[in-house]
């Protein structure tokens, strides 16, 4: 599976329209923060740029179903558990949980493994 970026149809019409008012290479990488070597071999292909389709399994939730989960998350204030339960397709917990991490909300937080010291306590430890 291929984990590099790959050069969007707008960041590839910057660069053959910069390499035609003449910029060099190095210029370019710089200006768009891509390597000298993608701009180099976009740029010497005889075939136009296409984006290579990524291998794997698909994706069991769309974008609708994302902001779905999301929602019940973050304001309906569900439980993973709840929202598995809920959506009208047939996903896992760990599928839930990856949705809800990768939209940034955090359903809980870890709690500490100790509660701290009381006053009467640090004191008495410090004797």
């Amino acid at each position: 599976m291929p984990t590099a970026s790959q050069l969007s149809n707008e960041e590839v019409n910057k660069i053959l329209h910069l390499e035609l008012l003449g910029q060099t290479v190095e210029e370019i990488s710089k200006l768009l923060n891509r390597s000298k070597s993608m701009i180099y071999r976009l740029l010497t292909r005889q075939t136009p740029y296409e984006p290579k389709p990524r291998s794997g399994r698909p994706l069991v939730t769309d974008i609708r179903s994302d902001r779905r989960i999301q929602r019940m998350a973050s304001s309906q204030k569900m439980s993973v558990r709840n929202i598995t339960r809920a959506s009208r397709l047939q996903i896992s917990k760990n599928t839930v949980h990856r949705r809800i991490i990768e939209s940034g909300y955090v359903i809980h937080a870890k709690m500490a493994r100790r509660l701290p010291l009381s006053k009467f306590h640090i004191s008495k430890r410090l004797q």
